[in-house]
């Protein structure tokens, strides 16, 4: 298997046929994904659903749906979803069918068992369609090291609100004040990273609002500087795969959704760092 960086030094680009490495080749992309954040597939011509599922298990664990079976809009197989505005035969879209910016997030971020890999493949109708990345291990690193030691030891909680980053109706308007989660974390790779979906954070632990808006425009104004981030441009037929503790993402307003479909799998790396979680 061979790959380059890309210009910014840490997203992984490789040329490969993913259905040509070995195992243990695609063992070395998940680790390799562990450690950059961002892996990015050239072109790969005719990869149905059941081979990225195969390929994916390689790694580790995949996430089922909750209503697995082919009747949920959103499923292609039990295991990848239909990202997309275009409609099955029943007239329903998939999941985030909508023309508008899917803001910067993290997938499940109020979940502690989610699963940190999300897959994505351009299957049809890419072109023109933007999904951009953020490096948070990279932020971390820039950050002034009295701000680091500052928010060390800071516990934050997430949820979800409607029209906050997504109009998706598929998701309820939550809080997660039970589930704590290191703001500065440690990844299974052992990278030292921020986790700080700031458009799904709702409040630090023992912190009063003050101090938690002081503390939260300072990140973001880090986490937004554009040194961190890395922009996708589609073609079909391209997969990428990011790391949800390391990585935030977003996808751009892009008016031809209904054309658009984008397969995605969420997995873990059991397969790949023996003691995960």
């Amino acid at each position: 298997m061979n790959y380059t960086l890309h210009n910014n030094g840490w997203t992984v680009l490789i040329k490969d046929d993913i259905r040509d490495l070995s195992s243990t080749d695609v063992l070395n992309v998940a680790k390799l994904l562990s450690e950059q954040t961002v892996v990015v597939f050239d072109k790969q011509i005719d990869i149905t659903p059941e081979n990225q599922l195969e390929i994916a298990y390689v790694i580790g664990d995949v996430m089922k749906q909750r209503n697995s079976s082919r009747s949920n809009p959103i499923n292609l197989i039990d295991g990848v979803i239909r990202v997309t505005g275009k409609k099955n035969d029943k007239g329903e879209p998939g999941l985030f069918g909508h023309a508008s910016a899917l803001d910067w997030h993290a997938n499940q971020a109020s979940n502690k068992n989610r699963d940190p890999i999300v897959w994505m493949y351009g299957a049809e109708g890419m072109e023109g369609s933007r999904t951009s990345f953020i490096n948070m291990v990279n932020v971390y690193e820039n950050l002034p090291n009295d701000f680091k030691e500052e928010i060390k030891n800071i516990k934050c909680f997430f949820g979800y609100e409607a029209g906050k980053y997504s109009t998706t109706p598929y998701f309820r308007d939550h809080v997660n004040t039970e589930s704590l989660f290191d703001l500065v974390m440690t990844a299974a790779s052992g990278k030292t990273s921020l986790y700080y979906p700031f458009l799904q954070v709702f409040g630090m632990d023992q912190i009063d609002k003050e101090k938690f808006n002081s503390i939260h425009s300072r990140l973001v104004e880090f986490i937004l500087d554009e040194q961190h981030s890395y922009h996708h441009d589609w073609l079909d037929g391209q997969i990428l795969l990011s790391d949800q503790w390391l990585s935030l993402h977003k996808r751009w307003e892009f008016d031809k959704m209904e054309k658009r479909v984008l397969h995605r799998i969420a997995l873990n790396y059991k397969n790949v760092y023996k003691n995960y979680p």
